[in-house]
């Protein structure tokens, strides 16, 4: 019996030197966009799966697509980042392992934010902003559990470290970064705020 089944367009490889090769791969990104209130005007299943996964970690939960804390407070750099300008978006991450990209839209019932939410290498991100200060090796790592919002004794326990000496790397971390605080240190960090 001959084989009735369709050969393969090349268009159906996943081969990257092929057109759509690549991107056939990618899973589609989160996608929301806000009202001039902060409030989810339209969300994909994928948003909306990740913004309850977040508000979940915020001790929340609700029916409705809520932002979740961390998110709320980037949005007022965003939405200056992006102010008067056309056609042009910013980035920011938004966690240690979440970027978020961010434009206008206009539409009839106005103006709009725009928000794409991708998942980026921690490495990549995260290292990036740490290569921009003169910190030590074991600075950095004490920064990375710091991201991931583990406490000093914690930190020291993973670091085989005494919670004293954790208390003196961020010390010194502070000085280096020229914050006061964890929650400045992980603006820096995760870029929430130019300059």
């Amino acid at each position: 019996m001959p084989d009735r089944r369709l050969p393969k367009s090349p268009e159906t490889k996943t081969d990257p030197s092929l057109p759509l090769g690549a991107a056939r791969s990618r899973q589609m990104p989160a996608i929301v966009l806000l009202d001039s209130d902060d409030s989810v005007v339209l969300a994909n299943d994928r948003a909306l799966r990740l913004l309850r996964d977040m508000v979940g970690r915020d001790g929340r939960s609700d029916g409705n697509p809520a932002l979740p804390t961390v998110l709320q407070a980037l949005l007022p750099e965003l939405r200056s980042r992006v102010r008067d300008r056309l056609d042009t978006s910013t980035v920011a991450l938004l966690t240690v392992d979440l970027c978020v990209r961010a434009c206008h839209v206009d539409g009839g019932s106005g103006r709009h934010l725009l928000l794409v939410f991708e998942r980026v290498e921690r490495k990549d991100a995260v290292q990036h902003n740490l290569e921009r200060y003169a910190l030590t090796r074991r600075e950095r790592e004490v920064v990375m559990l710091l991201l991931h919002g583990h406490p000093n004794r914690r930190i020291a326990d993973q670091l085989f470290l005494t919670e004293y000496t954790v208390e003196d790397h961020m010390k010194r971390i502070f000085t280096k970064l020229g914050v006061r605080s964890r929650t400045a240190l992980a603006s820096k960090i995760l870029g929430w705020r130019e300059g």
